[in-house]
C-alpha cells in the first residue's frame, strides 16, 4: 500500500514543515472538530479507539486530552514519524505502535480493545483506501463506529479572484496528483465506506472560510505551501512559494473585506452493522 505524498518520507526539512502544517490544523481546527465528534458519540462506550495514520503522535495526543477517560491507540506506517512521537510528554491514555492499516495485522495487543476508529487527513494518502477501511470494519465489532476528517479541493473556492489563494490551491492540487495523494476523497467518503460495509450516520461539508477564520487562514495556507514546496520543490519552486507568501503578507490587513476563500472540511460518521 502507496501512501501518496506520505509515503516514506524522512527529508528532516520535509518532517519539520508537516510537524508545523500539523500542530497549526490542531489549533485552528482542532476544537471544532472535537465539537463533532463529540455530538456524533465520539468515546461513548470507553472501549478505546484506533488512529491508523497517527503520524507523529499530534493530534492524537490533543484528542487524548480532550476525552481524558477513553483509551487512543495511534498506528502509524512511517517509522521516521513515529521516532518523532515524545511518549514521555504524551498523555498516559495514548499511544503509538507501528502498523500500516490494510497490510499489516492489528498489535495483539489491541484485540478487543477498541469499537471505534478515527481517520483524520489519511485516506487522501492511501493508494487503497476501500482496502484500509475493510481491515478496519473487520476489526471493529458489530456497532462499532467510524470517523472521518477529510479535505477535498473541489470546494477550494474565492471570489472575487484572489492570486495568492488560487496560486496556493492549484500548487496543492497540482503536488497531490503527481504525488499520488487524492484530493477528491472527500466527495467519495460515502461510497468508499459503503462499500467497505458501513452505514453511513452522518456526512458534512463544512466550508471553512477566512472571513472565520481571519489571519489564522492566511498561516495556514502559507504552511501548506512550505509543506508542498519541500515535498515536490520542481513542482512548487521556491519563487513561486515566496509568491505566494508574499501576496497573502500584502493582503494579511485587508482580506476579510476584499475576499472570500473557503478551506472544505468533510465530516463523516458511519457505524458498523
Amino acid at each position: 500500500m502507496k501512501l501518496g505524498i506520505m509515503d516514506q518520507i524522512k527529508d528532516p526539512a520535509l518532517l519539520n514543515a508537516w510537524e508545523a502544517m500539523l500542530d497549526l490544523q490542531t489549533r485552528l481546527l482542532g476544537p471544532g472538530e472535537v465539537d463533532w465528534l463529540r455530538a456524533k458519540g465520539f468515546g461513548r462506550g470507553g472501549r478505546g479507539v484506533i488512529e491508523p495514520g497517527s503520524g507523529d503522535g499530534h493530534y492524537g495526543s490533543y484528542l487524548a486530552q480532550c476525552f481524558p477517560d477513553l483509551r487512543i491507540h495511534g498506528l502509524e506506517a512511517n517509522g521516521n514519524l513515529i521516532a518523532r512521537f515524545d511518549a514521555a510528554r504524551a498523555p498516559s491514555n495514548y499511544s503509538i505502535d507501528l502498523c500500516t492499516v490494510g497490510s499489516d495485522p492489528l498489535p495483539v495487543k489491541l484485540s478487543g480493545a477498541f469499537d471505534q476508529c478515527f481517520l483524520r487527513f489519511v485516506l487522501q494518502h492511501v493508494s487503497d483506501p476501500v482496502d484500509l477501511l475493510r481491515a478496519v470494519h473487520d476489526a471493529l465489532p458489530p456497532g462499532g463506529r467510524l470517523y472521518i476528517i477529510e479535505e477535498d479541493h473541489f470546494y477550494f473556492a474565492a471570489g472575487p479572484a484572489w492570486a495568492p489563494y488560487d496560486k496556493a490551491t492549484s500548487a496543492w492540487s497540482r503536488v497531490y496528483q503527481a504525488g499520488g495523494s487524492d484530493g477528491s476523497v472527500g466527495r467519495k467518503l460515502p461510497g468508499l465506506v459503503t462499500e467497505a460495509g458501513f452505514e453511513v450516520t452522518d456526512y458534512d461539508i463544512v466550508l471553512r472560510n477566512n472571513v472565520e477564520m481571519g489571519n489564522d487562514f492566511l498561516d495556514l495556507f502559507c504552511q501548506a505551501s512550505r509543506v508542498l514546496h519541500h515535498t515536490s520543490p520542481e513542482l512548487l519552486p521556491v519563487t513561486e512559494l515566496h509568491s505566494i507568501h508574499q501576496g497573502f503578507q500584502a493582503d494579511r490587513d485587508s482580506h476579510l473585506a476584499r475576499f472570500v476563500a473557503t478551506y472544505p472540511q468533510i465530516l463523516l460518521s458511519a457505524t458498523k452493522s
